[in-house]
């Protein structure tokens, strides 16, 4: 007989529920309105709303933050990533604040966590990757459908797999409305 979820699953789901020391029913609801309000929000037709939708999951965004259509933000650790003031992330972007090996790697690839951050008027360009830990700086524009694995500092464009700075900006940081 097959079971309705898989013995992964629930290894998985056990350890993420002994990470946030809660009780796994409770993290199982927790689970699925995050679920529920990260489809929503990689539809909804208005930036401000993705942007609502995605705060109830517990990412920390500023204000004026402009979030693309499906965007991913870590469906398991959401308020590890935080996004300053006036940021914008484009459409498919994926933002993950964890990692972790497979049943049989556990060993050598354990479970981590790190927190993302996205400064102030930085712009993340549709299709990147940005992985755990890394902080992109203020101003900072990177390019479309990079992978971001090690930080960015304020005022750059990076780009490349992996992105790397190429240029500074200047006469950036004002803001023009």
């Amino acid at each position: 007989m097959t079971t309705v979820v898989s013995n992964r699953d629930q290894v998985t789901f056990c350890e993420i529920a002994d990470h946030y020391h809660t009780n796994k029913l409770l993290f199982g609801i927790k689970y699925l309105k995050n679920w529920i309000l990260e489809r929503l929000a990689s539809s909804a037709p208005v930036p401000s709303w993705r942007a609502k939708l995605h705060r109830m999951r517990g990412v920390n965004l500023g204000e004026n933050v402009y979030v693309g259509y499906d965007v991913i933000f870590d469906r398991i650790h959401p308020e590890l990533i935080t996004v300053g003031d006036y940021a914008e992330i484009g459409d498919r972007c994926i933002l993950s604040a964890h990692s972790r090996g497979s049943l049989t790697t556990r060993q050598a690839y354990p479970r981590t966590t790190d927190p993302i951050k996205i400064g102030r008027g930085a712009l993340v360009n549709s299709g990147c990757i940005i992985t755990q830990g890394v902080e992109i700086g203020e101003n900072s524009i990177i390019g479309i459908g990079s992978v971001v694995t090690r930080d960015i500092s304020p005022n750059s464009l990076a780009l490349g797999y992996p992105a790397r700075v190429v240029k500074k900006l200047e006469g950036v940081g004002e803001l023009k409305t």
